[in-house]
């Protein structure tokens, strides 16, 4: 009796291609198979043919979609890194929160979207150990609220709103600390006096409320009932927009030789935002890249300023 021996039929690969996707795909990489199918939109079955070269299928349109895979996850690792600059900004709202904070009392912050409130407040309670932060959001309940503040400060969110409302009590009190609420102005006017009786009445810590112009608009009007809290309040900050000079900093920060025109061009677009300077940077360096330029250009950021307009 003879053995058979079954030949294997072996399809022609992209070598080039091949090779760059599986030093990104596969076990120990920077990405699973599992994973890669999912961004492939295409079964793990079909990678793992396609890897020993045992895929029956159409090997042309698979290697196109690898080929954007590849191109895309190249954009990804080429995404600039901006570091956090000290700005107007930040500085003045570290102030705000320190006075919260060494006061015992409240701190209300407000400012357009984009005027690098968020950004200032994450960073004051990376930096700091005694800060905790929770960002809220719309339609968020006073149950929902507690369970959040609970995690931030790290008890239990188990059981009854008040056997939540008594650990956070419990772990804040006689602390220095400060909780910062990002997004306050979601809270409805009930959640905000909730606040002001656990964390300042009750936990006897400083309280910061971030939020857009219409925070302070509904803590000062008398119908919504916030004598109590508006009595707490130490510090009132009003953040302003980016000032041309700290927009110089942020570019700097990424280019340190960008040249004045470039300087002027990105900051005039950004008109006073940081979220939009930031996605203009992130808009030209990628320019930068396709275009193998070295520094940043005029032309680059008018490209860049169309893609953010849209």
């Amino acid at each position: 009796m003879s053995d058979v021996i079954a030949e294997v039929k072996t399809i022609e690969v992209n070598e080039e291609l091949y090779r760059r996707f599986f030093e990104i795909v596969g076990e120990g990489k920077r990405m699973s198979q599992a994973r890669a199918a999912r961004e492939l939109r295409v079964s793990a079955g079909l990678i793992s043919a396609y890897k020993s070269r045992s895929y029956n299928g159409n090997v042309e349109v698979f290697e196109n979609k690898i080929r954007t895979f590849i191109e895309r996850e190249g954009q990804r690792r080429a995404e600039v890194s901006i570091p956090i600059v000290e700005t107007t900004t930040t500085e003045n709202i570290s102030r705000a929160v320190e006075m919260a904070h060494i006061c015992k009392d409240i701190a209300v912050i407000t400012g357009e979207a984009g005027t690098g409130k968020t950004t200032a407040v994450k960073q004051y309670v990376a930096e700091s150990r005694a800060a905790f932060g929770v960002y809220v959001c719309r339609d968020l309940t006073q149950y929902q609220l507690v369970i959040e503040i609970a995690r931030a400060v790290g008890v239990s969110a188990k059981g009854s709103k008040f056997a939540i409302i008594d650990r956070i009590v419990g772990e804040l009190k006689g602390r220095d600390t400060v909780l910062i609420i990002d997004q306050a102005n979601y809270l409805t006017d009930t959640s905000l006096e909730l606040l002001r009786c656990i964390i300042v009445d009750m936990a006897e810590v400083g309280l910061v409320l971030v939020g857009l112009p219409s925070l302070k608009i509904q803590l000062e009007n008398l119908r919504n009932d916030h004598e109590q809290l508006l009595s707490l309040v130490g510090t009132f900050l009003k953040v302003n927009r980016m000032r041309a000079e700290d927009a110089a900093n942020i570019i700097q920060s990424v280019w340190q030789s960008a040249s004045e025109e470039v300087i002027t061009a990105l900051t005039k677009s950004a008109n006073g935002s940081v979220r939009t300077l930031v996605k203009l940077i992130g808009h030209v360096h990628r320019i930068m890249a396709v275009n193998r330029l070295e520094a940043p250009t005029y032309e680059a950021v008018s490209d860049a300023r169309e893609l953010v307009k849209g």
